[in-house]
């Protein structure tokens, strides 16, 4: 009997240390290493992800994401937890890899990690997605992505119409 308490407790403590969710929305961007911000860089190399999350799913995200949260200091909370107009992007990072599949007719299909998916096939940006997240003490990771809908920016999609109009009047370097 007292080793199904023990059990008990034990699962609960690994359940109180760490809880994986859903959440969806169009990724923004996906990539391996730093960007440049107004105020300053990021410091070293990592897996990056923007998502454009579902307003539902951030809602979710905000309420799970509390015990993990209760016991962090101001100043290290993420900012869509604290602030209400920042909401609409969830921005992650790991320094590990993700692994990445798709939904193809009604199946999931194992792609690898997203750095070697990304390295042979292009950018998967605009993408309809549904991120696995990982919710610990004070932090939350990207864990996997599971592709819904592909969609991969090109510079025709940066350029839409450009040279229709015959754009190179307008040209900065002309």
């Amino acid at each position: 009997m007292a080793t199904k308490k023990a059990a008990a407790k034990q699962q609960e403590k690994k359940e109180n240390e760490s809880k994986s969710l859903y959440v969806r929305g169009i990724l923004t961007e996906a990539m391996y290493g730093r960007r440049e911000f107004k105020k300053g860089s990021d410091s070293k190399d990592k897996y990056r992800i923007s998502l454009k999350i579902e307003p539902e799913d951030m809602e979710k995200l905000i309420e799970e994401a509390e015990p993990f949260y209760e016991d962090t200091e101001e100043k290290w909370l993420p900012k869509w937890y604290t602030d209400e107009d920042a909401r609409e992007f969830l921005n992650l990072s790991s320094n590990f890899d993700l692994k990445i599949g798709i939904k193809e007719n009604g199946q999931l299909k194992d792609l690898g990690t997203m750095w070697d998916y990304i390295q042979d096939n292009g950018n998967i940006n605009g993408s309809k997605v549904v991120l696995l997240v990982t919710l610990k003490p004070g932090a939350i990771y990207p864990q996997a992505i599971l592709i819904k809908e592909l969609h991969q920016t090109n510079i025709e999609d940066l350029f839409n119409g450009f040279m229709e109009t015959d754009g190179d009047d307008e040209l900065p370097f002309n």
